[in-house]
């Protein structure tokens, strides 16, 4: 039997985010909420995050950070369109910032983690630490001594 840590608040945040997540339509600038596609995968002592990030100078506009809890992608999406034609003129802008935060083991060290951005991709690999070995549950006799 295999133990895992229970996080009851990282559940919550996500069910809090999955309800309460909606796109943001302002008048003024037309700002969009940006969340992009994201995958996550665990194999062969490897963590592995690839989110679509079409569009994106993954140099200036995004930044990954660890702490002893999250990874987190943040960053932001700015796009510009303009069509100019003899009767017709069109000038779109969209932008957004997201962030992504994606829950990590005790004990990642930022030395070994990689990124790489290939055609509007990005792909993270975080090497996870050894797992501890777990103490198997057993009894523990009670002693009873009386004075």
């Amino acid at each position: 039997m295999r133990l895992e840590l229970w996080r009851p608040f990282f559940e919550l945040d996500k069910e809090w985010e999955s309800l309460f997540h909606f796109p943001r339509f302002l008048t003024e600038g037309h700002e969009f909420d940006f969340r992009p596609s994201l995958d996550a995968t665990r194999t062969n002592g490897e963590l592995t995050v690839t989110a679509e990030l079409p569009g994106i100078d993954p140099v200036k506009d995004v930044e990954i950070t660890v702490d002893e809890d999250f990874l987190t992608i943040k960053g932001e999406k700015a796009e510009e369109k303009e069509i100019s034609e003899e009767n017709r003129y069109v000038h779109e802008r969209r932008y957004g910032k997201f962030i992504r935060r994606i829950p990590v083991p005790e004990g990642v060290s930022a030395d070994k983690i990689v990124a790489n951005y290939t055609d509007g991709v990005l792909t993270v690999k975080v090497t996870l630490p050894e797992e501890k070995a777990l103490i198997e549950p057993r009894s523990i006799p009670i002693e009873v001594t009386t004075n």
